[in-house]
């Protein structure tokens, strides 16, 4: 069965990745959407035509299970897809929200898109930093550690207060190596609840 994975740009090779390090011998198609990016600063209704576009091409290329690799299609446009696509198992990428506040005492930073936050609240320990144009500034210094250093730097120095960060996009995951804290994301999340639904351990979403 060929998996399925989409996103605007490089932020889901992170999440593809941790697909492949618990499924190393299943068939990925990746779909880089890079017509519509970014997805963070546009309208619900773009984001959800964007994302069905993707599903559809990605269903076009046989495959069985459809992996939304970007957290700003996961927060507006999977509950339409999984609405639609009744047959084919949709699964989401979360921020890994949760978990930080389970594991750390202080407060933690989450950095999104604009259209992530705006779908859902967080408790008080959460600093919400709503990063417009950080998704964009990623994709440009994609492949230069410098520039992703400087690109993490530069974003961090705007908060104060937090003793972790949770990347809300799936894009910022590849500044994690520049930051000098514990950094939360959901890709492995989504690793399991693949692996799962393949080994039949859990129902399809």
């Amino acid at each position: 069965m060929r998996i399925g994975l989409f996103d605007s740009g490089v932020g889901g090779l992170t999440v593809m990745a941790a697909c492949k390090r618990l499924l190393p011998r299943a068939s990925y198609v990746y779909m880089d959407d890079a017509s519509d990016a970014p997805y963070g600063e546009k309208s619900d209704e773009e984001i959800i035509s964007a994302a069905d576009r993707c599903v559809s091409a990605l269903l076009g290329a046989g495959c069985g299970i459809i992996v939304i690799a970007c957290n700003t299609a996961t927060a507006v446009a999977a509950p339409f897809l999984r609405a639609k696509y009744t047959d084919v198992p949709v699964i989401g990428l979360e921020p890994a929200v949760a978990p930080a506040l389970a594991a750390e005492r202080g407060k933690v930073l989450l950095l999104a898109t604009p259209a992530t936050v705006r779908h859902k609240s967080y408790p008080p320990r959460v600093i919400v930093g709503a990063e417009r144009t950080l998704a964009s500034d990623v994709e440009r210094a994609y492949g230069c550690p410098s520039a992703l250093h400087a690109l993490a730097r530069r974003t961090l120095a705007k908060y104060r207060g937090y003793s972790a960060v949770v990347t809300g996009c799936s894009h910022y995951a590849h500044l994690s190596p520049y930051i000098h804290c514990r950094v939360y994301d959901g890709a492995d999340g989504v690793a399991r609840r693949l692996l799962a639904i393949i080994s039949g351990k859990a129902a399809p979403l």
